[in-house]
């Protein structure tokens, strides 16, 4: 039992690690939005470099922000949920919730959506895909595959949910303990 306490905070320690890189994109999304609504209203842009790239690059920094942290929003338990079913819940029955929720929707979802997004990112890279604009950005491969990464993220952290709820539901009390402080069901 203390291996899958170990196992969920190396998955949760990677996973803060990858979400505070990617965080730090959010400064150049902040520039490239920036520099979109200056050069609109200016009137100037640069040559080559109009308003769809620059538009499409937008998007992509998005995606590139928000896909890491798919997995470290689920471990903080800072996602959307609906906690009218766990809001008063004894943490056991709570436990036990995101265990039934983890087995029956998240797992079968996940390997389907990491499944089919790894065909949609080498489909992309094998075509060498690129905006279907004239004056867009080549490379679209590269925004597909963090879709690939960001949900094998997600995958990692329903891992890392599911090993301290079960801890905490079948481990010795000292350990389960241990997880219950960061189990995010509770």
């Amino acid at each position: 039992m203390r291996f899958l306490i170990v196992l969920s905070d190396a998955i949760d320690g990677i996973l803060e690690r990858i979400a505070r890189v990617f965080g730090w994109l959010f400064f150049a999304l902040v520039f490239v939005i920036v520099w979109d609504v200056l050069t609109r209203k200016v009137g100037f842009q640069l040559p080559g470099f109009g308003s769809t790239p620059i538009q499409e690059l937008e998007w992509h920094l998005h995606g590139a922000i928000f896909l890491p942290w798919l997995g470290y929003a689920y471990v903080r338990n800072v996602h959307v949920r609906i906690d009218v079913f766990t809001a008063n819940l004894p943490p056991r029955r709570a436990a036990w919730l995101e265990l039934i929720g983890i087995v029956i929707f998240a797992v079968p979802y996940t390997l389907v959506a990491v499944y089919f997004s790894y065909f949609f990112a080498e489909t992309s890279f094998i075509q060498n895909e690129s905006s279907s604009a004239p004056n867009g950005l080549p490379y679209r491969w590269i925004i597909k595959s963090f879709l690939f990464g960001g949900l094998v993220l997600l995958m990692a952290s329903v891992v890392s949910v599911f090993c301290r709820n079960f801890v905490f539901l079948f481990g010795p009390k000292d350990v389960a303990e241990r997880a219950l402080k960061r189990a995010p069901a509770h």
